[in-house]
């Protein structure tokens, strides 16, 4: 079969039949991952660029094969690897994992034939037919189009592309993307040419220049297509039923290759049927066929008519159908029910047509394409691909002798075939525009770590993030993570502080809620000096080995500077502690005993308290003070505030500070809930609320130091966000530390933890992971931004995300643990298997599930 394309200018095409095409690249804003307003936003520009479409248009969607090396350099964007060996080794070991993945990109085309202007422009398209035909029977190569060609060619695509309108954003096509388009057609999935957005289509030798093009058209028609694979061996055509080669639904592209020939079995199909109503959003198929799971290709051939025409031709129909019940008016069973619906609809449609000027009719036919190494293959996605649609009423076909015509459908340059026309449906506008043929296929960050895989219908594409790309360009940051117990929450904090230790030479700092100290084995496993400050409480026995007190928190040995204590973090600490209204006595000694103290250079909150006793002499409210510090530093779990042999916390000595507070109480949810029970709070757990405030000051002060990134990472977020002065300095962090190069990241099991509807709705980039719980599920939804009343989403939420009972066995729950809807900084939502980063041991620092060593039972 001969390619279509004679030759190549820029993005016009000039054809074997006369022809001239422009092909445009579609790059559309949002995205059919998006739900709510985003979506409807997607489906208003589409259904603009339906009613913009004249005569004959394509509009087509291709897989490409994403090769390593093309993540691996938006992995590297930006970094300095001499200064960052970590991350060199990090990314080397991720270009290792994604050799052994199928990796798919996808792009979106629309191309146009640009019918002439007069009989002379006619005259020269018949005249180019001519001469192509005639070099094709004398074996000679086509004549390159004329500079006057090429002129009139883009003048007329000028004008296309403003009949198109700005409703979707479109660009030229270059010679390389649409050398790459026609090179890539007959060796789909096997050793597929690599789209290079510049000047060359790489495995395949060619580097654009004017008119070098054509010597690799003349290569593709070379090419050699055996419809139902009549040339395979015995063996090959053996087992497909009795029909044999009525069954052999496929075609066979053999094509030469430096090596040999190389073999490519590709299946097609045409969508015959469509349900009579549509809905939105409901029917957005072409979105779910990007996502079925492996790769296809497909193309809509639509041919449009203006709403006068379409007005005229459903009268035409109308009449016919109507003729229909003088002709059954005899039958005692009456007008056939189909015949009354087709009556029903086409009135319906007439009125919406009448009802918009602007409507227009479109006759669509729907091609897709898929392929596999062996014909097997092919066939098997086929049938996967057409069983699929079954339950929503849309009917695909494979037509037996088609598959040639469809593949010459896929391609620009090539009129509609029959076989696609006679399975054409006819659509109005704002109904073609519900199968949503366009949408960013974009997700993730555009540059940074290889956080995981989108497995959106089982379709594998990179999932990028970097925690600075939304503070570097002027958006609110913060990361957070909602899952039930055992989701995987810790997992992807630890990888978050792993991206900004191994990628941005961050400093992190970290609460560690857990009796294991998990965060200990993950800054052991990550390069710099790290520092664990445990909290421990002397009179319990039952504690890891490793946990020692070792350093002290007191917040006026901590921060020296006379204005941080006297006014701010000591001041608050002592005040959340002790529990002291603003405006009383207690409050107001406090701060004078602190403005007493700071600056000092034996500050100490033992000095605060002898300080204190001194003012008691003639204020009863710095005496009563005193008494209840004197009281509460006698109880051992408060040594890393008043233990004068511990050596306070280095705010900058350390890249990665974990703090263990696991053995400091907290004060319960039901015993926050009224006045009544937080009077009842022991000063324990008043002491443990205002410990994690005092840690997230200390955070704060560290990670807004500038120079180096700061990530302040709170697993169980409620421990901070709690208190109301714990919420402020975590929506400081949100909203202010994009001008400080700092961030947070949250991890909690209900997103009422995160705080209030400020800083949850702050949050740019949100993780929601499985929930089994159906009242926990929509609230999850609500906050990722989903409707929590959409079925699919709710679905997913709760049995199919990192599922504990799979159907695959122990194996299938290993391989899938990680999985999680995400919202990325652009509002769209996927479905992502977060991957470790591969970096030494740090794979197995993060895990955190226990083992479980089971008694023998006695004899």
């Amino acid at each position: 079969m001969d390619s279509p394309v004679t030759d190549v200018a820029g993005n016009l095409l000039f054809c074997v039949d006369g022809s001239t095409w422009a092909v445009w690249r579609v790059l559309p804003h949002e995205s059919a991952r998006s739900a709510g307003r985003q979506l409807r936003e997607l489906y208003d520009r589409t259904v603009t660029l339906m009613k913009s479409l004249r005569g004959e248009v394509m509009i087509a969607s291709l897989c490409e094969q994403v090769q390593a090396h093309a993540i691996v350099q938006r992995c590297l964007d930006g970094i300095d690897l001499d200064a960052n060996p970590h991350w060199a080794e990090t990314v080397h070991n991720a270009w290792d994992q994604l050799d052994t993945l199928d990796v798919l990109g996808r792009s979106y085309w629309l191309a146009k034939p640009l019918s002439g202007h007069g009989w002379r422009e006619s005259a020269q398209a018949m005249l180019r037919a001519t001469s192509a035909a005639l070099a094709e029977q004398l074996g000679l190569p086509a004549r390159p189009a004329s500079v006057a060609a090429i002129a009139a060619g883009r003048a007329r695509a000028r004008v296309a592309a403003q009949e198109l309108g700005g409703s979707v954003p479109l660009r030229q096509a270059t010679e390389a993307e649409l050398l790459w388009w026609l090179c890539r057609a007959p060796v789909r999935g096997i050793d597929e040419p690599q789209l290079d957005r510049a000047t060359a289509v790489h495995n395949t030798g060619v580097t654009v220049r004017r008119g070098s093009g054509r010597a690799r058209l003349t290569v593709l028609r070379s090419c050699v297509f055996d419809e139902g694979g009549r040339t395979d061996p015995a063996e090959d055509r053996a087992g497909w039923g009795p029909l044999g080669l009525l069954n052999r639904r496929f075609l066979k592209c053999v094509a030469p290759h430096d090596d040999g020939a190389v073999t490519s079995y590709q299946a097609y199909l045409v969508l015959a049927e469509m349900p009579r109503a549509f809905t939105f959003p409901g029917h957005e198929i072409l979105a779910r066929l990007a996502d079925i799971g492996f790769g296809v290709d497909y193309a809509l051939r639509i041919t449009a008519r203006s709403n006068e025409e379409a007005r005229a031709a459903n009268r035409r129909r109308t009449r016919d159908l109507m003729s229909q019940d003088e002709e059954h008016a005899g039958d005692t069973a009456g007008v056939p029910a189909d015949v009354v619906s087709a009556q029903e609809e086409i009135q319906h449609k007439n009125a919406r047509l009448g009802a918009s000027s602007t409507e227009i009719d479109l006759e669509v036919g729907v091609v897709a394409g898929v392929w596999g190494q062996t014909a097997r293959d092919a066939d098997a996605r086929a049938k996967a691909l057409r069983q699929a649609f079954l339950g929503g009423e849309y009917r695909w076909e494979r037509p037996l002798g088609g598959q040639r015509q469809l593949y010459q459908a896929l391609l620009p340059g090539s009129r509609t075939p029959m076989v696609v026309r006679e399975c054409s449906q006819n659509l109005l506008a704002t109904d073609a525009a519900m199968l949503l043929p366009v949408s960013a296929t974009d997700f993730g960050d555009p540059a940074g770590a290889l956080f995981g895989l989108t497995v959106d219908g089982g379709a594998i594409a990179p999932f990028l993030l970097d925690p600075t790309y939304g503070p570097t360009h002027d958006s609110s940051g913060g990361i957070a993570v909602i899952g039930e117990l055992g989701a995987g929450k810790s997992v992807i904090l630890k990888n978050v502080a792993a991206v900004v230790r191994l990628m941005l030479d961050g400093r992190v700092i970290v609460i560690d809620r857990t009796r294991s100290r998990e965060w200990a084995p993950v800054a052991a496993a990550l390069p710099g000096d790290a520092q664990i400050v445990d909290i421990i409480d002397p009179s319990l026995d039952d504690r890891p080995a490793a946990a020692e007190l070792q350093h002290s928190c007191d917040p006026l040995r901590v921060f020296r500077s006379a204005s941080k204590s006297s006014t701010g973090i000591a001041e608050t600490f002592f005040a959340s502690w002790l529990d002291l209204e603003s405006n009383s006595a207690e409050r107001d000694a406090l701060g004078r005993g602190l403005d007493d103290v700071s600056g000092h250079p034996e500050a100490s909150s033992n000095r605060l308290v002898d300080t204190l006793r001194r003012h008691g002499g003639r204020d009863p409210a710095a005496r009563a003070l005193a008494d209840r510090l004197e009281r509460l530093r006698r109880d051992p779990i408060t040594r890393p505030i008043f233990d004068p042999e511990l050596s306070p916390v280095d705010l900058f000595g350390a890249d990665m500070v974990v703090f263990c507070t696991n053995e400091i109480p907290l004060p319960s949810a039901l015993e926050m809930s009224n006045e009544r029970m937080a009077a009842r709070i022991p000063p324990r757990k008043l002491f443990g609320r205002a410990f994690h405030l005092l840690i997230a000051a200390i955070a704060k002060e560290i990670c807004f130091t500038p120079g180096r990134w700061g990530e302040f990472i709170c697993d169980e977020a409620y421990n901070v966000t709690g208190t109301p002065e714990g919420q402020q300095i975590a929506l400081e962090f949100v909203r202010d530390g994009r001008k400080h190069g700092a961030d947070a990241a949250f991890g909690s099991h209900a997103p009422q933890d995160l705080g209030d509807d400020v800083l949850r709705g702050l949050i740019a980039v949100r993780f929601l992971g499985r929930h089994r719980d159906n009242s926990l599920a929509r609230s999850g939804l609500a906050w990722l931004g989903v409707d929590p009343a959409d079925i699919r989403y709710h679905e997913i939420v709760t049995k199919d995300l990192s599922p504990l009972n799979p159907a695959g066995g122990e194996d299938e729950r290993r391989a899938r643990a990680g999985e999680f809807l995400v919202r990325d900084h652009a509002g769209r939502v996927g479905k992502v298997k977060v991957v470790t980063q591969p970096y030494r041991v740090l794979p197995n620092a993060v895990l955190t599930t226990p083992s479980v060593t089971r008694g023998h039972q006695a004899h």
